[in-house]
């Protein structure tokens, strides 16, 4: 009896050690995450949306450009075992909020809107610079706040050898709401204080 009391102890103790490792491997990080499954995806890696769950009360809401005009979403972050839905698409110049806000195609009201958001990474084509963007029809009256802030002139950029889009496979989760609720009281605000664009990005 007593042995048998032993070997259960035994191995109750290293079924509790092995779930216990499991656990801390979430924890550290050593299972991929959504997050990080973006640094294997190449020059993608810097179209990584960095939207951790917030901690606070309110929602983390940010600014973009849609037509010329300023607009505001809650900041879900990634979609989790998703890499495109539907045909919404948002777009990031160089990266996450690196250099401005992102570019949205669809607001709501309009056919092809939703707020799950296909994420697409602008940078400049091969050859091509900051310089030739500012030369071309296709830059931003806003800029420098914004260099791009309407799709159809990114595609026509692109169109023009100007620039690249890459497509990392994720989906972000970005419903647009108004200025009124995304400055609710509780709300948080990502920066909107952007580094100057470089020649190339």
């Amino acid at each position: 009896m007593k042995t048998l009391k032993l070997l259960t102890g035994i191995v109750m103790i290293v079924l509790v050690s092995l779930w216990g490792c499991s656990s801390m491997d979430d924890i550290n990080g050593t299972e991929p995450r959504e997050e990080n499954a973006m640094v294997d995806k190449g020059p993608a890696a810097n179209a990584a949306l960095p939207m951790s769950h917030h901690g606070g009360k309110g929602a983390l809401t940010a600014n973009g450009w849609y037509e010329e005009q300023e607009i505001y979403y809650i900041h879900n972050g990634i979609e989790k075992g998703v890499s495109q839905r539907g045909e919404n698409d948002i777009y990031l110049i160089g990266g996450d909020r690196v250099y401005q806000a992102n570019v949205v195609e669809f607001v709501p009201g309009e056919r092809g809107y939703s707020p799950h958001w296909n994420v697409y990474v602008v940078n400049t084509a091969p050859g091509k610079t900051l310089a030739d963007i500012l030369a071309s029809p296709y830059k931003s009256d806003h800029y420098p706040e914004a260099l791009f802030d309407d799709v159809e002139d990114l595609r026509a950029a692109k169109v023009a050898g100007l620039v690249t889009f890459t497509r990392p496979g994720i989906v972000v989760n970005c419903p647009i709401v108004s200025e009124k609720a995304a400055d609710a009281p509780g709300n948080t605000a990502l920066s909107e204080n952007f580094s100057p664009f470089p020649s190339t990005f």
